[in-house]
């Protein structure tokens, strides 16, 4: 019974270290596609934003010392 037991106990672990790497193997993917996307927001999509709010900012600065002298808020 006892060679039973251990048995049993070695398919257990094997199982639960299968397991444990294939799950790190998801949060890894997960954690390389976060990061990629974050690189590609942070270093193309937020020059973009941050160049047409400077441009609007512009614009509507333009607009306010041309236009109406009332203040608007």
């Amino acid at each position: 019974m006892s060679n039973k037991s251990s048995f049993e106990t070695v398919l257990k672990w094997i199982v639960v270290v299968i397991l444990a790497i294939v799950a790190l193997k998801v949060v890894f993917t997960i954690l390389g596609i976060a990061f990629f996307l974050g690189g590609v927001l942070l270093f193309r999509v937020l020059p973009l934003v941050l160049l047409v709010w400077i441009v609007y900012k512009v614009v509507q600065w333009l607009g306010d010392s041309n236009g109406s002298s009332s203040t608007t808020v």
